[in-house]
């Protein structure tokens, strides 16, 4: 098939970006909050970086589908995409399981709508659609990942509800994963992919301190009552090396990344000095790209991907 991700750390063989263009000039003073930017970006120098970034997973042997070109025959999508500056963060408005694909559901007010496009590319890629989040239920893509190939991972957090995870995890528990764990983040935190990154089987990347205040709910098919554990016990548990990150580079970004070839390299910030040093110990390639601009969007390569299909 030409979809399924099963896990987060396979090689990444396709995945949906979009290219950004004239819609980062919305971005101005008056809607830093309706978008989520930092400030007002260089349109010029954001498209550079994300040129970059670009080029490394078409090197790394990614099949890069452009939401622009899968839709280039719809021209509402295409006048659509034209007026939504957080277009280029695909992540958050979709996860494809094994099966096909959810769609999520943005809590921004400048985001709503924005999966709809996520889903007519997937209906033109011929990628089943499982099911979608829906009002009053909120969830983002980058509030999901994948532990092993049995456990999916799911954050409450601001841009997070119960009802949304809970609709998640009536579509894919028992059937795309055998294992559904909840958990709860501290106020402030936007989604798990800033302090949590799966880098393969048995390592992560992880900002420890975000995980001490709250249990979390492990559901399991067949049953209905959860059990209750601790985040980092959990991976200690399941024999995950983790690799700590800092404050600084939590807010910097320096995780995010995306894992290109299985147990061997991965595409991030050239600023992640410190973790491509710390992953090069177990064998690791980061190749890395400059982001200076890009950043003031708060994104970076994770958040700018929509993996179709892992291997």
């Amino acid at each position: 098939m030409n979809y399924g991700v099963k896990n987060a750390y396979g090689s990444l063989k396709r995945v949906i970006m979009h290219r950004p263009g004239r819609e980062l000039d919305l971005v101005t003073a008056n809607t830093l909050e309706e978008f989520h930017f930092a400030q007002p970006v260089d349109r010029e120098r954001f498209v550079a970086d994300y040129d970059q970034m670009l080029s490394l997973f078409r090197e790394h042997g990614a099949e890069v589908l452009l939401l622009r070109d899968i839709l280039e025959d719809d021209a509402d999508a295409v006048g659509y995409i034209d007026r939504r500056p957080n277009m280029t963060y695909t992540r958050d408005l979709a996860t494809v399981f094994s099966r096909g694909a959810v769609l999520m559901n943005p809590f921004l007010k400048g985001r709503w709508g924005d999966q709809h496009m996520m889903e007519r590319a997937f209906v033109k890629l011929g990628v089943p659609l499982l099911g979608a989040i829906e009002p009053p239920g909120y969830l983002e893509g980058g509030g999901v990942t994948i532990i092993g190939e049995d456990t999916a991972v799911v954050s409450l957090c601001d841009r997070a509800n119960e009802i949304g995870t809970r609709m998640l995890r009536d579509i894919i528990l028992g059937k795309d994963v055998q294992y559904f764990l909840e958990v709860p983040l501290p106020f402030g935190h936007i989604h798990i992919d800033g302090i949590f990154m799966v880098l393969d089987e048995k390592l992560a990347l992880v900002y420890e301190n975000s995980f001490e205040a709250f249990p979390c709910r492990l559901y399991e098919a067949g049953k209905s009552i959860p059990k209750h554990v601790m985040f980092l016990e959990f991976l200690d548990q399941r024999g995950i090396t983790l690799i700590p990150i800092s404050k600084e580079e939590r807010m910097g970004g320096h995780l995010n990344v995306v894992v290109t070839r299985r147990s061997k390299a991965a595409v991030g910030f050239e600023r992640a000095i410190r973790i491509k040093t710390e992953i090069n110990r177990y064998g690791w390639t980061l190749a890395t790209f400059p982001a200076e601009e890009m950043f003031l969007g708060k994104g970076g390569a994770h958040c700018m991907t929509c993996p179709v299909l892992v291997e």
